[in-house]
């Protein structure tokens, strides 16, 4: 399975990453060594970048874990990188490479993602010297670390795209066979270089010494038209699962199973957040294995233990069966004991119980050795061999027995169960299978729905269903009067300075007074009225042809504002505002407006006004109380961005 990126996959890459040239630098995040910056595009939609040193770069529209505490490196990045412009991306002499410059005012910064091996991160100012890397490193011709200028290292292979005939024969000297002779030297990876040979239509295990001239005429012709081939980006799925991914169409590939894509680094974040997947996947089989072993192992102790009990209940009713059977013998035998201990010392003892046994006593005929340092001694009676304490009777001895054999009896029933328990554990592990085992790892990142353009800006949809947008920010609201108002339309603000431009979208259909109720609302929450805590404001309404950048005679008009010509129609509306959940392209979108149209479109509704609650803090009650009515996560960042400007307060 392919895992990280050719020099030719990260030419193609590349090439595409120049969409999010003049993008501005956003939030930074490390997720297990992989980096996720945030661009804030001069096109609508947010884009992503991806970098994995070692493995892969691309864009990502997948939803990624992120942590709540940033890395060291992480906040060392976005220090020097958040509110910069990307300006330069490339590919140096096609190496496993990128390089991203930034500008931020007077100063600028290069960003280097070095992808090949163990591969690192390593941040540089203007002039390549080095400010940190993200792995301090020394070879023998080459340092990374903090002060030194930024060195690339030494090539190890050749430029596929500058690569010609007397090259050629020199990389491939020495090799054992020509695909890996082109894999190693080119740095393509061993799947292009079996489409080069099958292109050059040679053996791909040919011994590179036995090619001749028109053999490398055809390895060149091969790579070029390699090099130009016309874009065809896909994922290659084998027995149902992702092993490679490509620019485009191979011969090599035929007739396997493949999924295409619009672009590149679609089919790039598609194939990793599969593998990702997958790699949970392996984790978790893994894990299961181990689970597997640990408990039939467990298991195996288990019977083992049972075994030793069986053997000690059949032991120990023996011997007290035993005892209790030639009490006669044995009481009297330890009496005789006592009796002769009582004049003599042990060594006199024990040659007084042999001579006894020699004589033909019975008594002294059972016994066996006597441990006077223990008080033991050992009987030979005809079941069995039994030890006794010479200080008790033949009842108090097979009274502890006969204890040992209850005990033994019980325990022996206790690991019948636990074994009977592990059985069943071991059978549900091969039944639930990985489905029963989590692995402590990072989850593979979400699929995103696409955000439709104009989660852009500010915006809900009234109770009958009309959008109405208003802006973010002065670019936001520039582009709301510019690009998306039309004549159809009708435009609102608040009669406060700084207020958002507001749309309704009129989509060729009559704009209700309720509806314009509705839009007004919306147009004063999000103006400084709210933050100043006011109870009502007044919003004016007009249609699109009143509004106009053209100044009167004399006067002149900041940038970003506008004028109005004509009557302005008034209304005064209060300051309250719904959040809810809207269902719109198959998720559930949290959404904040008029009541009355949250309330249309919302199975559940909360209610705010302004307060003297930090919108930080809101937003988590918020966040809450959602969450206690559907059964899915709300984005705290989503709240934040819906909620009113300023401090508020939650209407029980």
């Amino acid at each position: 399975m392919k895992n990280k990126l050719s020099s030719l996959d990260i030419k193609f890459c590349v090439g595409e990453l120049k969409e999010i040239l003049g993008s501005w630098t956003g939030k930074i995040y490390e997720i297990d060594g992989t980096f996720l910056f945030k661009f804030e595009p001069p096109a609508e939609k947010r884009k992503d970048l991806i970098i994995e040193p070692g493995r892969r770069i691309h864009l990502t529209s997948m939803k990624h874990s992120t942590p709540k505490k940033p890395s060291s490196f992480a906040m060392l990045l976005r220090k020097h990188l958040t509110n910069s412009k990307l300006t330069e991306i490339k590919q140096p002499d096609m190496e496993r490479i990128v390089q991203l410059k930034f500008e931020r005012k007077a100063e600028g910064k290069i960003l280097i993602a070095e992808l090949f091996g163990s591969g690192n991160l390593i941040l540089c100012d203007e002039n390549r010297e080095v400010i940190k890397p993200y792995r301090e490193e020394t070879w023998k011709n080459r340092e990374l670390r903090p002060g030194l200028e930024y060195t690339f290292p030494p090539n190890k292979g050749k430029n596929i795209s500058m690569v010609n005939k007397q090259n050629l024969k020199k990389v491939l000297s020495g090799e054992k066979d020509l695909v890996r002779g082109l894999a190693r030297n080119l740095s393509i990876g061993g799947t292009i270089a079996e489409e080069i040979c099958y292109k050059a239509e040679i053996s791909k295990e040919t011994d590179p010494e036995k090619l001749s001239e028109s053999d490398y005429q055809s390895l060149l012709s091969g790579i070029k038209d390699l090099i130009s081939s016309e874009p065809s980006p896909r994922i290659i799925h084998e027995d149902g699962k992702p092993t490679s991914v490509l620019p485009f169409s191979f011969g090599t590939q035929s007739g396997l199973d493949v999924e295409t894509f619009k672009n590149f680094n679609q089919a790039l974040d598609s194939y990793f957040q599969k593998t990702s997947e997958r790699l949970v996947e392996n984790k978790q089989e893994r894990k299961l294995r181990e689970k597997i072993d640990s408990v039939k192992s467990r298991k195996k102790k288990q019977e083992k233990r049972l075994q030793e009990l069986k053997n000690k209940v059949k032991e120990t009713k023996a011997k007290a069966d035993t005892i209790s059977k030639h009490y006669k013998r044995i009481d009297f035998a330890l009496e005789n004991l006592e009796n002769i201990r009582k004049s003599k010392n042990w060594n006199e003892v024990e040659e007084e119980v042999q001579e006894a046994a020699t004589s033909g006593k019975d008594w002294a005929g059972i016994i066996e050795s006597i441990r006077p340092e223990d008080g033991i001694v050992t009987f030979n009676l005809p079941e069995v061999s039994v030890e006794l304490d010479l200080r008790r009777s033949s009842f108090e001895n097979a009274s502890e027995f006969y204890e040992e054999y209850k005990t033994a009896k019980k325990k022996r029933k206790g690991v019948k169960q636990s074994i009977k328990e592990t059985e069943e554990e071991l059978e549900r592990l091969r039944e639930e299978g990985i489905e029963g085992i989590e692995v402590p790892t990072t989850p593979p990142p979400e699929r995103t729905r696409e955000k439709m353009w104009f989660e852009r800006y500010r915006w809900f949809r009234s109770s009958d269903g009309h959008l109405i947008i208003a802006g973010r920010d002065a670019k936001t609201n520039q582009e709301i009067v510019e690009k998306h108002m039309e004549p159809q339309d009708l435009y609102l603000h608040a009669d406060l300075k700084g207020a958002p431009h507001t749309v309704i979208k009129g989509e060729n259909e009559k704009i209700s007074e309720s509806i314009i109720q509705e839009a007004a609302k919306f147009a004063a929450i999000h103006s400084r009225a709210w933050r100043r805590g006011q109870a009502a404001a007044k919003v004016y309404w007009v249609r699109p042809e009143q509004v106009t950048k053209e100044a009167p005679s004399g006067e002149y008009i900041p940038k970003g504002s506008y004028m109005i010509e004509g009557e302005r129609n008034y209304q005064t509306v209060s300051l309250e505002a719904g959040i809810g959940l809207l269902d719109e392209d198959d998720a559930k979108i949290p959404i904040c407006g008029p009541i009355s149209a949250i309330r249309a479109h919302s199975n559940f509704l909360i209610k705010i006004k302004p307060g003297q609650t930090k919108k930080s803090e809101l937003a988590k009650k918020i966040k809450l109380r959602l969450e206690g009515k559907v059964d899915e996560n709300i984005d705290i960042d989503e709240l934040m961005q819906i909620l009113p400007p300023g401090k508020g307060t939650l209407i029980d």
